[in-house]
């Protein structure tokens, strides 16, 4: 009996440190650079995620590290709804230390991808914002969007948004809430 007990606690013991690694962490807005610093990630690997948010004309740029999100990681996300084009990719790595690779979103493919949709922004609305444009899509944005919410800005004001446009599998998997710029507070429908 004591064999085993001693057994279990070496198992136990290898076990966590099989499973703990220390990370990279930090977070930055409009910014393509942060200030590093390490944390444990019990059970996690590490990840680095850039994201960029062109609104308007006007690139927006943050990247976040730290322990990995397992649903996130090889995750490569663009749309584009009207005035505004996001695009974000999350590397995922194991080992100590392993992300300090630096800001790195997904490239620009504007290679038509023969998928047309409806391509229309309403702000002020969480009706189906209608319009006769449209837009030929590119690259990886494969399907149509429908998107719908009430959203909060950097300063923190509330509005309300509809819009239509060019989107690709993995946008469509997760939340709004994670783009720079605005987050999501209560959403009405995403159809993609």
């Amino acid at each position: 009996m004591k064999n085993l007990v001693a057994l279990l606690c070496l198992i136990s013991a290898s076990i966590g440190s099989v499973f703990s690694h220390k990370c990279y962490s930090c977070w930055s807005r409009n910014s393509t650079i942060c200030k590093e610093i390490e944390i444990d990630c019990l059970g996690a690997d590490c990840m680095t995620a850039s994201q960029t948010v062109k609104l308007y004309g006007k690139e927006h740029y943050a990247m976040f590290k730290g322990c990995s999100n397992e649903t996130l990681c090889g995750a490569e996300g663009s749309g584009v709804v009207d005035q505004v084009e996001f695009k974000f990719l999350a590397h995922c790595c194991i080992g100590d230390l392993c992300n300090k690779q630096g800001y790195d979103p997904p490239k620009n493919n504007l290679t038509k991808n023969g998928v047309k949709c409806p391509f229309s922004i309403c702000p002020g609305s969480l009706e189906e914002c209608k319009s006769d444009k449209e837009i030929n899509c590119t690259g990886s944005m494969d399907r149509c969007m429908d998107y719908r919410a009430t959203v909060r800005d950097e300063d923190g004001i509330d509005a309300n948004y509809s819009g239509k446009g060019c989107t690709n599998r993995d946008s469509c998997k997760y939340n709004f809430d994670s783009k720079i710029m605005f987050k999501e507070m209560h959403r009405v429908l995403l159809n993609c």
